[in-house]
């Protein structure tokens, strides 16, 4: 193993005399400030602010009962066979909107973001996948889409876009 080679003593003067009159610096020792958790709140605030357009879901309303493992609902008025047609696969979803590892609120407000750009795009047709887990959207998300007026109608997704964890939702797209 090789030694490292040591500074000439020419290299230690002019080190020497390059840092003559440096002082040391005072150490202030003031903690960092911990930011407020009021700022989190706030920041949700103002974006819910900036989208107004947003359609926003009451989560005390539970219209929605699951009659098994199956989820499907037709909206009041329209055709009974809409649900069976997306359980056929009829419609092509436009859009995909995955709610994995969201909060309750963040799924909701993307929900809302989803249904919105779906009547913008005028796609009629979109997946909705919110995982098994704890089944916490899978019991919400239900609720949420048949309160809001473009629904159509929703059922359980195929087996190739997620079959239990993911919804099918076809809506009404403006003329």
């Amino acid at each position: 193993m090789r030694k490292p080679q040591l500074l000439s003593e020419e290299e230690i003067q002019l080190f020497r005399d390059s840092i003559t009159g440096a002082r040391p610096m005072a150490q202030d020792k003031i903690p960092p400030a911990r930011p407020s958790r009021n700022k989190k709140t706030a920041v949700k605030t103002s974006i819910e602010a900036e989208q107004p357009h947003l359609f926003y879901f009451s989560d005390e309303f539970e219209g929605y009962q699951p009659d098994g493992s199956i989820i499907r609902y037709v909206q009041p008025g329209e055709d009974p066979h809409l649900a069976k047609n997306l359980k056929r696969g009829d419609y092509q979803p436009g859009v995909v909107l995955d709610l994995h590892g969201l909060s309750q609120q963040q799924a909701k407000t993307e929900l809302a973001g989803l249904l919105a750009y779906c009547q913008q795009e005028h796609f009629n047709c979109a997946c909705i996948v919110h995982g098994k887990g704890s089944g916490i959207l899978a019991r919400k998300v239900p609720n949420w889409l048949i309160q809001h007026p473009n629904v159509r109608a929703f059922h359980t997704a195929p087996t190739h876009w997620g079959r239990d964890g993911a919804l099918l939702v076809l809506l009404k797209t403006p003329l």
